[in-house]
């Protein structure tokens, strides 16, 4: 009796690993999608100024 009880707890218990493991990696998929959404991609290098553009005007 006391075997039937601690292999069905044992079962119970490698499911629940295996669940938590594929919902982990699911997730951690939809994270990263959402971060590579919501980044904001550098301007164009047309409208920026050079810091050695910058320093030749001062001299």
């Amino acid at each position: 009796m006391n075997w039937l009880i601690i292999i069905i707890v044992g079962i119970l218990a490698i499911a629940l690993i295996a669940f938590l493991v594929v919902r982990n990696q699911k997730d951690e998929k939809e994270f990263e999608k959402e971060l590579n959404n919501d980044y904001t991609k550098p301007r164009s290098e047309d409208g920026d100024i050079e810091i050695d553009e910058l320093t030749d005007n001062v001299h």
